[in-house]
């Protein structure tokens, strides 16, 4: 006899003002969890004055300490009940970090503040995605991932604009304070949310039970209980690693490209670059949520995949500061398109199992570890053979996660089933399947 799959829907209707909370969060949280972001090179360069090695060190060990974090921050959400409260509370332990970095800013005190900062910043991402699906369901998962995604680039641009503002208009230490004030209506917006209105087994990615594994015969060895993940997931992370470790890099060559022949106003240019990028993403965000939930996963990701190695090669065919910037649409179609489909895919393979969010930190991490390793990579090569030769490259590696996606990444909505046994969406199973 065949069994009905687990609701698509959470159990409970989430408030209208839990739902507008979500959106103030989406739109402040993904600014303030990182500190004051890039601009604390510039503190660290200009109003300090520290030598390359300091800085590369804080933004190095800073890095490692939330690459390291990632994976515990998904299982620690997976296992806490009030998530909105541990996004309040990492939000607090950062704007306290920023106070204290911006009135005592001695080396050590800087790193061991941007260390923290980095580890309270990995719970943040998790807790806003298992938030929105305990909220709005299977069903309303892919509009509300794309709609975070739009509006976390709306806020993205803001606070680009207003930080950059405020350093000029005030001082670099003014950067740290306006970050502070930024903090205090994120903090609130998390506290707003309604506990009620979370369904908590779904938060977790724990909405169908795993009943499908045969029962024990009477007197044989127990069954091994299944894995919650499969070879699909493992393909999907070494794809998310390669797709950054040719990303990360291609915007700071195409910055120093720009700073060779914009001179003073290359910051001016980079910043107009950061903002297309931004611009672009809410409106691939809104449209991959719509069209998600009629189309199937793996042709709407291929998309995002395949305009990276096109981005890479038409770097070599633009010279001038407008023609490099322009481009960054193309960052911008990657990067809207990727954002939700990595959230979307790891939903679909976790179905079941509880651990949504420990998966989207091993996601995070990959992400991470590919940036880093992209921007040693991409210099290096840069270095010693030209931006050239480094676009080559890095379109080479964007190629080869397209060929690994392609080939090895099965699609996951509505084919295939889940380590448990469960369909990967929503479905009846019928009795001539």
């Amino acid at each position: 006899m065949t069994r009905p799959a687990a609701p698509a829907t959470p159990r409970i209707t989430p408030s209208r003002r839990s739902l507008r909370a979500l959106d103030a969060l989406a739109f402040l949280a993904p600014d303030i969890q990182g500190g004051v972001g890039p601009f604390l090179v510039v503190f660290m360069a200009g109003t300090l004055a520290w030598d390359p090695q300091r800085i590369g060190t804080v933004m190095f060990v800073s890095a490692l300490v939330g690459l390291v974090v990632q994976a515990p921050a998904g299982a620690l959400i997976d296992s806490v009940r009030h998530k909105p409260r541990w996004i309040a509370g990492a939000i607090s332990l950062i704007a306290v970090s920023l106070l204290v970095m911006a009135n005592w800013p001695g080396y050590g005190v800087i790193l061991a503040g941007q260390s923290l900062i980095g580890a309270a910043g990995t719970l943040v991402a998790p807790a806003i995605a298992a938030t929105s699906l305990g909220m709005v369901g299977r069903a309303g998962l892919d509009a509300r991932i794309g709609r975070n995604a739009a509006i976390t680039a709306a806020g993205t641009v803001l606070w680009a604009l207003g930080t950059g503002w405020v350093g000029h208009a005030f001082g670099p230490h003014a950067m740290f304070f306006y970050a502070v004030a930024m903090a205090l209506p994120t903090i609130a917006a998390a506290l707003r949310i309604r506990h009620r209105d979370i369904d908590q087994q779904l938060a977790r990615g724990a909405d169908a039970e795993p009943s499908a594994a045969p029962s024990p015969v009477p007197g044989a060895r127990a069954a091994r209980a299944p894995r919650w993940y499969d070879h699909r997931l493992l393909v999907l992370l070494a794809c998310a690693f390669l797709f950054h470790l040719a990303n990360a890099a291609m915007l700071t060559l195409v910055a120093q490209k720009v700073g060779t022949r914009a001179g003073t106003s290359a910051a001016l240019w980079l910043s107009g670059g950061v903002i297309v990028t931004q611009l672009v993403t809410i409106p691939i965000g809104l449209a991959v949520g719509r069209w998600a939930p009629r189309l199937p996963r793996k042709p709407i990701f291929l998309v995002g995949f395949a305009v990276l190695p096109v981005r890479g090669l038409l770097y070599l065919l633009a010279d001038s500061p407008a023609a490099l910037l322009a481009l960054q649409v193309l960052d911008g179609i990657g990067a809207g398109v990727f954002g939700v489909m990595l959230t979307l895919t790891i939903s679909d393979l976790t179905r079941g199992s509880g651990h949504f969010n420990f998966a989207l930190g091993l996601g995070a991490a990959c992400v991470g570890l590919g940036a880093a390793l992209s921007n040693l990579v991409g210099g290096a090569v840069a270095h010693a053979a030209g931006y050239g030769t480094a676009f080559c490259v890095l379109a080479a590696i964007a190629a080869g996660a397209l060929a690994l996606f392609a080939l090895a990444m099965p699609e996951t909505r509505g084919h295939g089933r889940s380590p448990f046994g469960k369909p990967a969406v929503p479905a009846l199973t019928s009795a001539a399947s």
